[in-house]
């Protein structure tokens, strides 16, 4: 089996690369700026047992036909070197903070170019070469549940991505390929409490476990939708947050 992950040159991306590794995949490792970290993760997919392939692109590009040409030459790259894809993880999405009254079209063609846009392609552009049994995971947000301040562009196109895997789902059942999403909550990283400690206070006494959550479990969460033991789970987005959306609103 082989999974092509996208942004897998760190935090997230890597463990999804890793746990997918586990789980028997030989992986592809797409990245954009940062080769070191994407070769870091390729030689731990190696250590688990598994081939790797790194996988260089940039997804952010504004010509439509150019995106279309971009995505087919990414697959087919990890075919040549690992064979078919079966399963294609969809993680690289910006995270721009905006303020609203700096959110002009400019700002919200930069989310939708660099985020909404390249996912949709490639999701399209890999699922039409799939077999019955294949998956797509789209690594949505529970900011496309419930935004934050000087997200709005994010928090928009996050819920947008979680309408395209119920949508994407019907038009792809019957053939046999599943569609299916993961939001996580806060992830935790090296730092964040350094970088963030009001946010992460915040969160901590919102969460039901009191804690974020960590790449480790959304990673195995996406594997576990991946494969077969999931083969009747399409069309939903799995909420990963520790609790935090079970809170009391009010």
């Amino acid at each position: 089996m082989t999974a092509l992950v996208t942004g897998a040159s760190g935090g997230l991306g890597a463990a999804l690369a890793l746990a997918l590794a586990q789980a028997g995949h030989d992986v592809g490792v797409h990245y954009r700026g940062d080769r070191v970290g994407a070769e870091a993760v390729a030689e731990a997919v190696e250590a688990a047992g598994r081939r790797a392939t790194l996988l260089h692109a940039d997804l952010a590009v504004a010509d439509a036909t150019a995106l279309d040409r971009t995505c087919e030459d990414l697959l087919d790259a990890c075919a040549d070197a690992l064979g078919p894809v079966d399963v294609v993880v969809l993680n690289a999405f910006p995270q721009d903070h905006t303020a609203w009254t700096d959110l002009d079209t400019a700002a919200w063609d930069a989310m939708h170019r660099g985020g909404l846009r390249p996912t949709t392609a490639l999701l399209h552009r890999a699922t039409a070469r799939m077999q019955p049994g294949g998956v797509a995971v789209a690594v949505g947000s529970i900011e496309g549940l419930r935004p934050a301040p000087a997200h709005a562009a994010y928090a928009v196109a996050k819920a947008a991505l979680h309408h395209l895997v119920a949508a994407a789902a019907h038009e792809l059942g019957p053939r046999g390929v599943r569609v299916v999403g993961v939001a996580p909550g806060l992830v935790a990283r090296d730092g964040l409490e350094e970088a963030w400690p009001e946010g992460v206070a915040r969160w901590r006494a919102t969460a039901a476990l009191g804690r974020p959550v960590e790449p480790e479990e959304v990673a195995a969460a996406v594997a576990f939708l991946a494969s077969p033991a999931a083969s009747g789970i399409t069309g939903t987005t799995l909420t990963i947050d520790a609790g935090w959306s079970s809170a009391p609103g009010w």
